[in-house]
């Protein structure tokens, strides 16, 4: 064998050598490689229970909002028929309250109103409730 071909295959060698070398380096970092993705994989599916959790949440929070917005509803129109009540009888107690504040002309007693007894007979009523 020949000096050149010595160095030649010595060449060979020292390149096969680093060549182990970098494989060895790109075996470790694709190892690495998978053990994060095993992690990733573990990190998504918590990520993806997550998400599901806070799908069924926001749908019970949908539910009740409406149930609430239904009940909310009815309170406000039964608090607005008592307000309209309210409303009714204040005027009627400031129409009555105007009515007994104003003066008034004494009746004489025929102009009184008048109920018929059992016999028939006409009566007067309580002086007091005809004025009102």
């Amino acid at each position: 064998m020949s000096m050149a071909a010595f160095l030649f295959e010595a060449l060979i060698g020292v390149l096969l050598v680093g060549a182990a070398v970098m494989c060895w380096r790109v075996d470790r970092r694709l190892k690495a490689l998978r053990d994060g993705q095993d992690g990733l994989k573990e990190t998504i599916g918590a990520l993806n229970d997550a998400v599901d959790r806070a799908r069924a949440g926001l749908a019970a929070l949908d539910r009740a909002s409406r149930e609430s917005g239904d009940v909310l509803e009815q309170r406000t129109r039964e608090a607005r028929a008592l307000a309209d009540e309210l409303r009714l009888l204040t005027s009627s107690g400031e129409t009555r309250l105007d009515r007994f504040e104003r003066p008034r002309r004494p009746q004489a007693a025929s102009e009184l109103p008048r109920e018929r007894a059992d016999d028939g007979a006409p009566r007067v009523r309580d002086p007091l409730k005809a004025l009102r």
